[in-house]
């Protein structure tokens, strides 16, 4: 399947019932904040495998993909995702080796952004003490 540049592949929050390997081209992975802002979490481009978590999981999809520039993609139906899941012992291996990748990532940029929330946390207490600010 081919994708535009600026084409929403698939929303966060909408039902999943396929995962994508990027033939050639790159993908934007993105989250909206509290506010509706939309932030890039991942840029992915050729052989990368992306809307896999809801086929594990069976929720709805995490986050949005957008074409950045001109994609092709294969799909890969829930059908025959279970289908590999269950006996392609290989494929597992990979699902496997990918989804650790994506946690180290994410471990990795949740202690990175860990010093910038303390010092956040230290300047709101400061503010809010010195102008003797009462609240949560």
């Amino acid at each position: 399947m081919t994708f535009n540049k600026d084409e929403i592949i698939f929303l966060e929050g909408r039902p999943s019932h396929c995962a994508y390997i990027i033939e050639s081209g790159k993908i934007g992975i993105y989250r909206e904040d509290s506010s509706g802002n939309r932030f890039l979490v991942r840029k992915l481009s050729k052989n990368d495998l992306f809307g896999e978590m809801s086929l594990i999981d069976k929720y709805p999809r995490s986050a949005t993909a957008i074409a950045l520039k001109n994609t092709r993609c294969m799909i890969i139906e829930r059908s025959r995702f279970d289908y590999l899941t269950k006996f392609n012992p290989q494929f597992m291996v990979r699902l496997i080796k990918l989804l650790t990748e994506k946690l180290r990532t994410t471990i990795a940029k949740l202690n990175k952004a860990q010093p910038l929330r303390k010092n956040r946390v230290a300047i709101k207490t400061t503010v809010s003490d010195f102008y003797d600010i009462k609240g949560e």
